[in-house]
């Protein structure tokens, strides 16, 4: 049972083809992508948080794992993500106590609260949060899809904490 990490999916949306890699002339070719790296990464047993920026939810249902939202400003509220059954939780941030370290989840590191050895793992694609202990985890970073605990400790992001 692994856990992995995503944002910025834009499952339907127009915002999704300025993220698109080359050659992706639509987004249901972007949305396909995307399915496709989840299901040979995620198991039905695994936990995947989403941070932020889902775009159409109805994709989540075929996709394997435990989902919990992180919302962004623009994921639909609270209730009504909850109501939906896809997501076994959903709130606005979250600290995740895991073997590699703790980490503060959110949608956009500003509400992150930057402690000493507390990481940081977002989905804001902006470069000016990119520094040691906060990681971006967009799908687009991530060959479209969600990255594992295990895959960013193993490439050194997940113990570059703050000291």
């Amino acid at each position: 049972m692994a856990i992995h990490f995503v944002a910025n999916l834009h499952f339907d949306c127009e915002d999704a083809r300025r993220e698109a890699a080359a050659g992706v002339s639509h987004t249901a070719e972007l949305t396909r992508r995307i399915c496709e790296t989840w299901h040979r990464r995620v198991d039905a047993a695994d936990t995947v948080w989403i941070l932020g920026n889902v775009g159409n939810p109805v994709h989540l249902a075929g996709l394997p794992g435990i989902k919990h939202l992180v919302r962004s400003a623009n994921d639909p509220r609270p209730w009504d993500c909850l109501s939906t059954g896809r997501y076994a939780s959903v709130c606005e941030f979250t600290r995740l106590e895991t073997p590699a370290g703790r980490f503060d989840l959110v949608s956009d590191p500003v509400r992150a609260l930057i402690e000493d050895g507390v990481g940081v793992l977002h989905g804001r694609a902006d470069a000016a949060w990119q520094r040691a202990g906060i990681v971006c985890v967009c799908a687009s970073r991530n060959e479209w899809g969600p990255i594992s605990l295990d895959d960013l400790t193993r490439t050194g992001v997940a113990l570059r904490q703050a000291a």
